[in-house]
């Protein structure tokens, strides 16, 4: 019998899911088989390329750009509203959608960061707010320093404590009482300083003919109020002869039952820029009185009692406040005063908005502030115990704050190691709760996004998606091996995350995850200084800082035909490269040929390149130029080798639909190539 001669079996495998970017070892064709029950490919790079027609693999979208004068950059962050696009160029001009607002109090020269509060635009570094409707500016921090206080005196007035044993003054320190139903400051009209001792009775009168010789005050009038050391007085009466006032009087002083727990502070400018309801610092204050007698009768404690502490306004004039603290007496104070409403300083970009308050954090103090609920220029609101309060804590985890974000109704504040993210609706009720996980890596606060329920952002070995009630998971360890990244920009377009970072090898590039797909693709090279979403498009500004990118076409609301102009993306080259087609489960397989199937657009150029040898030469084996709309199909032969890579490359739109590969099983044994 003749021997019966071993035919080898031939297969064709046929591919028409396409996923997208593996760069790990386990990349390519190593999970196609005859015995596969899921017949899909990975690539091991990709370049312009996009899930949108998955399972088919297609170049993604033709870019849109709007750009303004080249001569004009932009100098701050982008963010969006319902009228568009906001953010600061370098000619001072604040722009909210199509409306531009010069605004003097921008420094050109510096860097900014804007945040959306209400119906507020906030800019930093230079704190202030714009009412985006009608363009007010309010400064955030106010500075009234070194004011010049004041402390009237008459000129005929002696003080001379070998004549009198008083003093008479109307003094820039004074205890008051406010009553808030009547929005009306109390204090004393003038400051008396004696020996003597006003609720004694002999000067309790008992007939308009008794006559109390205690001093001569030329200008006593009925309802004044005179607070002597330690106590208040009102004038009952006064008995006037010939239009003259004697030197010996009718007086009859009342002691006031109001309790004058307020103090009233008079200084020239002292309430500019300065509203009720803030809470502001008073400092400066020195020992400089009057040279009267009333220096030996003054209460001394008024410096450690004001001095470098924080008060309530309640009442406010140009040239007085009034704060709520109890003094011993009113001083003649004559030197000056410091006035402040002040802000944090905060790590630059790391705030958000989140229940009506505007949220930041401090790497420098390790401490986490958010200012008062509704108002951004108040951030020392403490004493008044409600809800509204402002509210602070020092952190207890060591490390710089990485980054900043909201994800439903919590903050969370990033460490390279941890999470700490604050629960609760008010200041009594706000709870830190510490997480040790991946965090932010530094220098990529900005890659932080959220899409739907999960936060994206790049921790230091890849990028992390985190879900409530879970821990975060590392979803690039594939698709991005072999390389860390940094300084990463992060925004949504859809239900995708964009990411544009640095290599560690120095490249830049920009990456999408399809968050309801699971799929990684690469773009380009392309750098995102910042970004917003508007209406689900992305818009990032470039590398230039010029242009305002989107991957779509531009919503035309957005175009501003009299200022901006609008630019398409004409043609750009992409690219898919696939692993090795001999890795895995192929156990020693001949591939004899390929069949790619392709759709394309008028005018596409596709070339199919072969590598035959790791890190070796690219061979361009078919070309194919698209004069029609039609699909084609490469159909290329190969020779017999041990390792074997495909790269397609083309420029216009296509759609790759479906790839056969015939293979033959051959023996155990690899020979020499």
């Amino acid at each position: 019998m003749l021997p019966e001669l071993r035919i080898p079996r031939r297969d064709t495998t046929s591919i028409s899911v396409f996923r997208g970017l593996n760069r790990s070892p386990n990349t390519g064709f190593s999970r196609v088989s005859s015995s596969s029950s899921s017949i899909y490919t990975e690539f091991k790079d990709l370049k312009n390329m996009t899930s949108d027609k998955y399972p088919q693999l297609a170049p993604r979208a033709n870019r849109s750009r709007i750009t303004s004068d080249d001569k004009i950059k932009i100098i701050s962050n982008l963010l969006s509203a319902n009228s568009g696009l906001i953010y600061i160029d370098s000619d001072k001009n604040l722009h909210i959608g199509a409306e531009v607002t010069k605004i003097d109090k921008i420094d050109a020269e510096k860097q900014h960061h804007i945040v959306l509060y209400g119906n507020k635009v906030v800019v930093f570094p230079e704190k202030f707010s714009v009412n985006i409707s009608n363009k007010k500016v309010t400064m955030i921090d106010c500075q009234n320093k070194d004011l010049s206080t004041r402390v009237e005196t008459k000129s005929n007035l002696q003080l001379d404590a070998s004549t009198f044993d008083y003093a008479y003054l109307l003094c820039s320190i004074t205890r008051s009482y406010y009553d808030a139903s009547a929005n009306k400051n109390y204090r004393p009209s003038i400051t008396l300083y004696t020996n003597n001792d006003l609720t004694d009775t002999k000067y309790q009168l008992t007939s308009n003919k008794d006559m109390v010789d205690i001093f001569s005050l030329n200008d006593i009038k009925i309802g004044t109020v005179i607070e002597s050391y330690n106590n208040f007085y009102s004038v009952i009466g006064i008995e006037k002869k010939d239009s003259t006032f004697k030197k010996n009087r009718l007086l009859n002083f009342k002691k006031l039952s109001q309790k004058f727990n307020y103090t009233t502070i008079r200084a020239k400018n002292i309430g500019l820029h300065i509203e009720v309801g803030d809470f502001v610092k008073i400092s400066g204050l020195t020992d400089s009185l009057v040279s009267t007698d009333a220096e030996s009768y003054a209460d001394k404690t008024y410096v450690e009692n004001l001095n470098g502490k924080t008060f309530k306004v309640y009442y406010v004039s140009k040239n007085e406040l009034v704060i709520k603290c109890e003094l011993e007496s009113s001083v003649p104070y004559t030197g000056t005063v410091t006035v402040e409403r002040i802000s944090p300083d905060f790590d630059e970009g790391k705030i958000v908005e989140m229940q009506n308050r505007l949220w930041c954090c401090s790497s420098d103090k390790n401490e986490i502030y958010c200012c008062k609920q509704g108002d951004e220029r108040n951030w020392q609101a403490y004493s008044d115990g409600i809800s509204t309060d402002s509210w602070a804590m020092t952190c207890g985890k060591e490390g710089k704050f990485t980054g900043i974000a909201t994800r439903g109704d919590s903050v969370i504040f990033f460490k390279e190691n941890y999470a700490l993210k604050i629960y609760g609706t008010k200041p009594s009720n706000f709870t830190l709760a510490e997480y040790n996980v991946p965090g932010v890596e530094i220098g990529s606060e900005k890659s932080l996004v959220n899409i739907n329920s999960t936060l994206f952002y790049l921790g230091h070995n890849g990028v992390y998606a985190y879900q409530s009630g879970s821990l975060p998971a590392l979803i690039s360890e594939e698709s991005l091996w072999g390389h860390t990244y940094k300084n990463a920009v992060g925004g949504r377009h859809g239900n995708k995350y964009y990411i544009s970072a640095e290599r560690d090898d120095g490249e830049q590039e920009l990456l999408v995850y399809d968050t309801d797909k699971g799929l990684w693709h690469k773009e380009d090279a392309a750098k995102m200084i910042d970004c917003t979403t508007y209406n689900g498009v992305l818009y990032w500004i470039d590398e230039t800082k010029e242009n305002i990118m989107c991957p779509d076409k531009a919503d035309n609301l957005l175009v501003d035909n009299t200022k901006y102009e609008y630019q398409q993306e004409d043609c750009f080259e992409w690219s898919a490269e696939t692993g090795d087609l001999y890795d895995g489960e192929f156990n020693v397989k001949n591939i004899g040929k390929i069949r790619i199937g392709i759709k394309a657009e008028k005018g596409a150029k596709v070339s199919l390149f072969v590598q035959y040898k790791d890190n070796g030469e690219w061979r361009k084996v078919s070309e194919m130029l698209y004069s029609e709309k039609k699909p084609r199909v490469f159909a290329v032969a190969l020779r017999r080798a041990e390792y074997l890579r495909l790269k397609l490359v083309g420029t216009g739109q296509v759609e790759i639909y479906g790839i056969d590969i015939e293979h033959s099983r051959g023996s155990d044994k690899r020979g020499n190539i």
